[in-house]
């Protein structure tokens, strides 16, 4: 069985996708929520988690993907989703999630959409919710029986190889950013721009339509795009303008604010004010 977590701030888009019609999706159990269409979903999952408001992302967001060989039934999904929950830290008598079958893919698999903020206000923890859902799949497999991750991968065609190129590739783009980055002789963002060309790297800034103000920066290398932050802080849109901000940068200048607004929207969203 293949487990995957996100952890995020709102309800909404998770459940449109979930619940997408191109997904064929399947509500298969749902516990302390009795709509079932993605709006009506939203409002009793944010009623309850804008109890908390020291929670920003109270989206817990999960799949389980099945082998064809496990032969598994809606009612064993659901047994083993609930399990999940269970190891997770998320109680029945505590709090919502919704579990959602997909029918739109030759594998079998299910996603589960939870509510961190309990009924009693606490909130489950989030910490190294990645790595510890790949700890529960691996304990789920032995106690229900289930095929191996590693054989799973290995009949969708994916290569142990190419995931190990995919992290060279990361970790030499990051090294190529530090010599850019660190190098006396390139003070602007223009030359940044140019020095990383050099190397094989194109440097992609996203912008808004109506006043063309840069909001994101992206890295392609080998024919893989990175976002700056996912390389490094320093290497997100915001530590590129602190670096080169006070050299001559338009396009990059001032943009910190806007970001805090946008953060400060994201933020109020999430928690139900206006969906």
């Amino acid at each position: 069985m293949i487990g995957k977590t996100k952890i995020g701030r709102g309800f909404k888009g998770t459940l449109l996708y979930c619940l997408g019609k191109d997904k064929n999706p399947e509500i298969l159990g749902q516990n302390g929520t009795f709509y079932s269409n993605p709006k009506e979903l939203t409002r009793e999952f944010v009623a309850i988690s804008s109890e908390n408001r020291n929670i920003s992302k109270p989206v817990w967001h999960s799949s389980l993907s099945f082998a064809k060989e496990d032969e598994i039934t809606n009612e064993r999904m659901v047994e083993i989703a609930n399990r999940f929950l269970e190891k997770a830290g998320f109680a029945s008598h505590n709090h919502q999630f919704v579990i959602i079958k997909h029918n739109d893919t030759a594998h079998t698999h299910c996603h589960i959409v939870a509510n961190r903020v309990g009924f009693d206000g606490k909130a489950v923890s989030d910490f190294y919710s990645k790595s510890r859902t790949v700890q529960y799949a691996k304990e789920l497999e032995n106690e229900y029986e289930l095929v191996k991750t590693s054989q799973i991968a290995k009949d969708r065609g994916f290569s142990k190889s190419r995931d190990v190129d995919v992290s060279a590739s990361k970790a030499h783009l990051k090294s190529i950013l530090q010599r850019a980055t660190s190098n006396s002789k390139v003070k602007t963002f223009d030359g940044f721009v140019g020095s990383l060309k050099k190397e094989g790297v194109e440097v992609n800034l996203a912008k808004y339509r109506k006043n063309n103000q840069a909001y994101g920066i992206s890295y392609t290398y080998n024919g893989i795009i990175y976002k700056g932050s996912e390389i490094g802080k320093q290497f997100a849109l915001k530590g590129i303008s602190n670096h080169f901000g006070n050299m001559g940068v338009s396009v990059v200048a001032n943009i910190a604010p806007t970001i805090k607004v946008i953060r400060r929207v994201a933020n109020i969203i999430s928690r139900g004010i206006d969906i």
